[in-house]
Order: structure tokens, then C-alpha cells, then sequence
């Protein structure tokens, strides 16, 4: 049995990934089409008013309806409506697209986590995480913006890893089109990958590539971000904080409740307002994540972490980047949009990739334990991979 793991080679761990990945979707497939009339529960507010694409008489004076298609992302729009003057059905497309997004979400966790720590099975099981997590609730499912801002920030994180100026540039890009506040985040991110930290303190990056990255990144990302900035909305202007305490709809037992009597929940776990997502730990393999900063401080107990590569420093720049904007979401609420939508994204893609590394120590360590060799090559993951 060894022996067919250690013959193996990362394209068989990608491919197992890759199907495993599908198999989540078809799942996700068989609900969709288990009955005539069922769709999406995001879908019936994100997607219902693009069969305007096909029959623009849908809908005549619908607040509803005009509200969402004037919010809705140009990327977002494009893929429902290109189809959609081929006569696809934007609310059938709507359940297809769950794949592919997947599928894509899944080859680029894989490629991200070889660049963290370059073993096989550690990709196998961030790419199971990940997968868990994000079809057992509404983002990739939905096939709306949030579904798609994780292959494309993925995309974005691996182009930035291998320092692809293009790669990056287009995902930036992208983000803009699909998810406008992940924009800010990937900005915040080559900011910080500016400083290094050495010696207890700060000190600026002497890779010229990483400035490259940095100007040219923001630049596209201004250049995306402005037609936002210059926009209006025929609905009006944004809500102010002011207003919204005042109406019972942002209150608790409001239907778009924000405010809340306890400050802590206001802060970390509140669904619109609050830091951390209801269910960052689903599933609770997911508390590994947290052990990760542990074993990193007993670096030299743990003979894999030498494996760890310094692309492992971005998950710490990834959640900086997002508390930055969190807060200051809440600084100037709701003109950046919720602040929960700028860490509940990121801070899933970084625990997943946390308890794949975490779970690969504990494994290794508990193999080389068990065998009695601490040698370098004797550990569970150099036989597994």
C-alpha cells in the first residue's frame, strides 16, 4: 500500500482532488434539478431578472427587479446575458455553473497549497477542506458574485505567489467585474508584501518584482474601482449609519438586521456586522487551523516544517489585509458595503489551508513517532505524497 503512495506523482493527488471537487458538484446538481420550480435561494433575488435577457417585457415597473440588475456586477451580468442571447435560460445556466466554479476553486487551492508546502497529499486534503466548507452554504452554489470571487481571489493569491504580473493584473481585474470589495483586499495584500519583518522590525522588500507587482496592481485596481467612485444609483445615495439605526428593518429581528445590543457580537459574530462567519469551522476539522500558529512556534519539534516555504507568510497577510478593511468597512458603514463580506471569504480560504498544514504536522509527527525514525524522508507525508 505504501508502495502505490509513494510511486504516486502530484498529478494523481490534483486529478483525486479535481474528482472529488465534481463529485461535491454533482451533488449540488441533483438538488438543483429535483424539481421543476426549484431555484437557488440566492438566485431568486441575484439572477430571476435576467430573463429579462431574453424577453426585456419581463417584469414592467418591478422596483425589485430593476433594484438587482442596477447592483449587479458587469462581469457578473456578462456571463448570464452572452448565453442568454443564445437562448440559455439564465435560471438553468444558473444551476451549471456551480461546477465550473468549483472545479476552478478547486485547481487553484491545489496549486496555492503545493506553493505553501509542497506536498501532495497536504494540497489533497486543503482542496477537501475547502470543498466541505464552501458547498455546505451559499456562495459557489449560488453562482452569484460571491460565488465567483473564490476561483477568481484564488486565481489571484496563485498568480501573486508565482509573480505573474499578468496573471495578477487579470484577476485583479476580474475581481472588479465580479466582487468589488475583494479588490481592496488584494490591494491591501501587495501593500503589505512590501515589509518584511526582520530583527523585530520592519524592513521594505529588496525583490524589485514585488514593487512591480505592487504598482502595477494598484494601478489596475484604481482603474476598476473608478467607475464606482463616479457612479451613481437612480435609487439614491447609500445608507447612512445614522438612518439605518433608525429603521427597525437594520435592528435585531429586522429582515436585514445589523445592529446589535452586545458589543461583542456586533463586532466578531454578528452576520452582517460581525468579523467571523457562522460557519468558518464547518466542518470542525477546520479547528486544526488554529493550532497552526502553535506548531510554528515549536518550529523545531516538527520535522515537516521545514517544508514550509516563506509563501506561507501571505495567509497572514491575507487576514491582515481583510481586518484592515473591516474596520474600515465600519468606519464609514455601509459606504464599502458589510464589513463581514471582507473577511468571511478570505478567512475560510486561509483556515482551510491552516488545517490542511496543521493536520500534515500532526500526521507526520504521530508517523515518525510510531515508527521510531525522525529522520529526514521517514515521515507519514514523504510517504504519502
Amino acid at each position: 500500500m505504501l508502495k502505490f503512495f509513494t510511486a504516486s506523482k502530484p498529478k494523481f493527488w490534483f486529478s483525486l482532488s479535481l474528482t472529488l471537487g465534481f463529485i461535491y458538484a454533482l451533488m449540488a446538481l441533483q438538488k438543483a434539478f429535483s424539481g421543476e420550480y426549484v431555484v437557488q435561494d440566492d438566485a431568486r433575488q441575484h439572477v430571476f431578472w435576467m430573463v429579462r435577457f431574453i424577453d426585456p417585457e419581463l417584469f414592467p415597473n418591478d422596483l425589485i427587479a430593476d433594484y438587482f440588475q442596477s447592483v449587479a456586477p458587469a462581469g457578473y451580468k456578462a456571463v448570464y446575458q452572452l448565453p442568454a442571447r443564445l437562448g440559455i435560460n439564465p435560471l438553468v445556466l444558473n444551476k451549471f455553473l456551480p461546477i465550473l466554479l468549483g472545479l476552478i476553486t478547486t485547481g487553484y487551492c491545489f496549486a496555492i497549497s503545493m506553493q505553501l508546502l509542497p506536498i501532495p497529499a497536504t494540497a489533497l486534503i486543503s482542496t477537501l477542506l475547502l470543498n466541505q466548507n464552501l458547498w455546505m452554504k451559499d456562495d459557489i452554489v449560488s453562482a452569484t458574485p460571491r460565488g465567483f470571487v473564490y476561483p477568481i481571489f484564488l486565481g489571484f493569491l496563485y498568480y501573486l505567489l508565482r509573480r505573474n504580473l499578468w496573471g495578477v493584473g487579470i484577476a485583479i481585474a476580474l475581481l472588479g467585474l465580479f466582487y468589488p470589495q475583494c479588490v481592496f483586499i488584494a490591494s491591501g495584500i501587495l501593500i503589505l508584501r512590501l515589509f518584511r519583518w526582520q530583527n523585530w522590525r520592519f524592513k521594505l522588500s529588496p525583490n524589485r518584482t514585488d514593487w512591480i507587482l505592487c504598482a502595477s496592481g494598484l494601478g489596475v485596481a484604481f482603474l476598476v474601482l473608478l467607475p464606482f467612485a463616479l457612479s451613481s444609483s437612480q435609487f439614491g445615495p447609500t445608507i447612512t449609519a445614522s438612518a439605518a439605526r433608525k429603521l427597525p428593518e437594520f435592528l435585531p429581528g429586522g429582515r436585514a438586521n445589523f445592529f446589535h445590543r452586545d458589543l461583542f457580537k456586533f463586532i466578531f459574530t454578528g452576520y452582517r456586522s460581525g468579523m467571523f462567519p457562522r460557519s468558518l469551522f464547518t466542518p470542525v476539522t477546520l479547528l486544526f487551523g488554529l493550532l497552526l500558529p502553535i506548531l510554528v512556534r515549536f518550529r523545531s519539534r516538527f520535522p515537516l516544517l521545514k517544508q514550509l516555504t516563506n509563501s506561507s507568510a501571505i495567509l497572514g497577510q491575507i487576514v491582515i489585509a481583510s481586518i484592515g478593511m473591516f474596520f474600515a468597512a465600519h468606519a464609514v458603514l455601509f459606504k464599502l458595503h458589510l464589513p463581514s463580506r471582507y473577511t468571511g471569504i478570505t478567512f475560510r480560504i486561509v483556515i482551510a489551508f491552516a488545517s490542511a498544514i496543521a493536520i500534515s504536522i500532526i500526521l507526520d509527527t504521530i508517523w515518525r513517532w510510531a515508527i521510531g525514525n525522525n529522520s529526514v524522508g521517514a515521515g507519514f507525508t514523504n510517504n504519502f505524497s
